[in-house]
């Protein structure tokens, strides 16, 4: 979907937005329907893009009726942009995405959790989606894997309920995971790297 409506715009009349990745795209979709109605120059600085193409977003996800805009309060989305998101996030097997703040496996850091129901594989070391995240800003992430009944960290299968106790009640009491399915935390300096890297890293799943 994110790749269609990218090049969409790039074979529409206005022309391609220069620098927007997918991972952008679904960034602003996440961020509005969780933060709107939200100003464009907060999103600008959230996505880490200029003015100009955020303007260029805005119109071109209004125009496909996505995101409904309102002087002076900011954008939010539209009843057809909350299922359009929601429809695509399923499809990737996306069940919830929640700022965990600090966590005791990163201490120090913002943390933003997602719930990949079914998505682990022999094979997923979490590596590239760690390189994924820190290419747009985040530090690093954690793949969590429910293996056996046990939260475990690949490579190497560390155990959470070894490292943190609290992380791994908490972990679980928050997602409602099942067997195979796979939890990516993001972290950095603040929520929004947080959560642009860990969206990173799941669509770096994608490319499997």
């Amino acid at each position: 979907m994110l790749e269609e409506m990218l090049d969409r715009w790039r074979r529409g009349a206005r022309g391609p937005l220069p620098q927007l990745t997918p991972v952008q795209l679904l960034n602003a979709l996440v961020l509005i329907d969780q933060e709107g109605p939200v100003g464009r120059r907060a999103l600008a600085q959230a996505l880490q893009i200029n003015d100009g193409v955020t303007r260029g977003l805005l119109e071109r996800l209004a125009e496909q009726g996505l995101v409904e805009v309102s002087e002076g309060t900011g954008v939010k989305l539209s009843r057809q942009g909350k299922e359009t998101l929601q429809k695509y996030l399923k499809q990737i097997a996306v069940r919830k995405i929640m700022t965990l703040d600090e966590i005791e496996l990163v201490p120090g850091k913002v943390s933003v959790g997602v719930h990949l129901a079914k998505r682990y594989r022999p094979g997923i070391t979490g590596l590239s989606q760690r390189d994924e995240a820190i290419k747009v800003g985040a530090e690093g992430t954690l793949t969590i894997a429910v293996v056996n009944g046990k939260l475990s960290i690949p490579p190497d299968n560390k155990k959470v309920a070894e490292l943190s106790p609290h992380d791994d009640a908490r972990i679980r009491e928050l997602f409602r995971l099942s067997e195979n399915d796979l939890v990516i935390i993001g972290f950095g300096k603040d929520a929004n790297r947080a959560l642009s890297g860990t969206l990173a890293a799941v669509l770096s799943l994608e490319k499997r």
